[in-house]
């Protein structure tokens, strides 16, 4: 019995310094080995998705293997019609060369055409290597009406304004597939009009780069010849790039401009008048605008004591590039004197006017040059009798 408590004392000092030595860590721990890839292994974020019939699936690939060593694409079990492509640097491939440091940038697109009916499909991809093989199974479900894709979206689709001006739109340049994509952008109105489309905050930039799930925004600038008729026009604006393309139409309607001008049919301004009598100038109302001009008004500003007459009185309306005739009686005051005078004759609309100044040359009537030589006839005719009469004396 002695024995045994005192190999029992023995032992109990040995597991507790065995069970310390257990709850306490260890300083130094090794750090978990990094596995490398045993098989060849082919993967993307999105092995489901939603395309409309006419469109094209896009997905984006990667390719592991155990060493250095070429991998062999090849897309299987393609639904008949279909058509698909693996692109890497802007070729189509079919071979990789899978080795640490190198970035492949696959993309896997899928052309679903316009005649597919909705259902789901399935596309396979394979990779094959040296020693292991591995296939993607990815699910198409196609669809009349899918969400996703890219947009092209307008703050405000239409503008109204005179063609003298150049219009402005913002827009939403929306990407919702899974992958970053450059889009190159297009402009494209009626003949002669300038559409330049850029990213907002550009100004010589004519692409815009979009995260997946992002968006930019594109400014939109219209400027219409300046003597564009008005109505309503149509501009189409493009954002394409990534077999993705989003499209919007823009409005504008031109008021159109208003403009006009009152003219001489010979262009001259100055003319000959008489005190007292009335003496009619012929003048031209010529619309010079693009929009039609209506309730057109004549006046004058004459000397005083002049009185000036339009007829007619006033224009209902003179279309674009049209002109109307006025004739403007002038009348000078009885007690003018003979010198030049400056008058103003003006056309006014409620949108523009315009005007012309005149130099109005006022003669004696020859009627008092008679009368003025009978009077120094009369004058010379006294003195004479004068001269005979005294001058006997």
């Amino acid at each position: 019995m002695r024995r045994w408590l005192a190999r029992t004392s023995l032992a109990l000092p040995l597991v507790g310094l065995l069970m310390i030595a257990m709850a306490v860590p260890t300083t130094a721990q090794e750090s978990p080995e990094v596995v490398a890839p045993t098989r060849v292994n082919l993967v993307t974020p999105y092995i489901g998705v939603a395309v409309e019939p006419g469109e094209t699936a896009s997905f984006t690939l990667d390719v592991t293997a155990p060493r250095g060593e070429v991998v062999e694409l090849e897309v299987a079990d393609l639904p008949d019609g279909w058509s698909a492509d693996i692109r890497g640097g802007g070729f189509v491939v079919d071979r990789v060369m899978v080795d640490a440091g190198l970035s492949h940038n696959l993309k896997l697109e899928v052309d679903v055409p316009e005649s597919a009916t909705e259902g789901k499909y399935q596309v396979t991809v394979v990779a094959a290597g040296e020693v292991s093989t591995d296939r993607l199974v990815l699910d198409l479900m196609v669809a009349q009406t899918v969400g996703g894709g890219v947009s092209l979206d307008a703050e405000f689709p239409a503008l109204r304004g005179p063609s003298d001006v150049e219009f402005s739109f913002n827009l939403e340049l929306t990407n919702e597939t899974p992958e970053e994509v450059q889009f190159g952008l297009q402009g494209e109105g009626p003949s002669g009009w300038q559409v330049t489309a850029r990213p907002s905050g550009q100004t010589r930039a004519s692409s815009v780069t979009v995260a997946a799930g992002s968006s930019e925004r594109v400014t939109v600038e219209v400027d219409p010849p300046d003597f564009t008729p008005a109505g309503t026009y149509s501009v189409l604006v493009r954002a394409a790039g990534g077999g993705e393309t989003a499209a919007t139409e823009l409005t504008v309607e031109i008021t159109g401009n208003y403009e006009l001008a009152l003219v001489t049919p010979d262009e001259r301004l100055n003319l000959d008048v008489e005190a007292g009598q009335a003496t009619e100038l012929p003048l031209v109302v010529v619309n010079e605008g693009t929009a039609p001009l209506t309730d057109v008004s004549l006046s004058a500003t004459p000397p005083r004591g002049w009185e000036v007459t339009f007829a007619p009185e006033s224009l209902d309306r003179i279309e674009p590039g049209a002109s109307a005739e006025v004739t403007a009686t002038i009348t000078p005051s009885g007690e003018a004197i003979a010198g030049d005078y400056r008058l103003t004759l003006r056309t006014t609309v409620a949108e523009t006017s315009d005007s012309v100044e005149l130099r109005a040359t006022v003669k004696t009537s020859g009627i008092w040059g008679l009368v003025g030589v009978g009077v120094i006839a009369v004058a010379l005719s006294a003195l004479a009798a004068v001269f005979r009469r005294f001058g006997r004396r």
